[in-house]
């Protein structure tokens, strides 16, 4: 589950433009594929997704390190699919 925060300030701009909300594991994928070509948006998701336990970071840490290559996400986010 990845959890996206409303804007600190009412009114404000969904934060890189990801919309606030919850996201199960199919639509958090949809999510990183709709923003691929956004490294700041695809940061912002790596951060949410991010538990600061190692062990179950693995995944976020993947989408951060290739937040500036869409075709790579593209290729997480089919792998993931399957």
């Amino acid at each position: 589950m990845l959890v996206i925060p409303e804007p600190e300030t009412e009114g404000e701009p969904p934060t890189c433009g990801v919309q606030p909300g919850y996201y199960d594991a199919k639509q958090m994928l949809d999510l990183i594929e709709k923003h691929k070509a956004d490294a700041d948006a695809i940061q912002f998701i790596a951060d949410m997704l991010e538990t600061g336990d190692p062990e179950n970071d693995g995944f976020a840490q993947m989408v951060r390190w290739h937040r500036q290559d869409p075709a790579e996400l593209s290729w997480i986010v089919k792998i993931c699919k399957k």
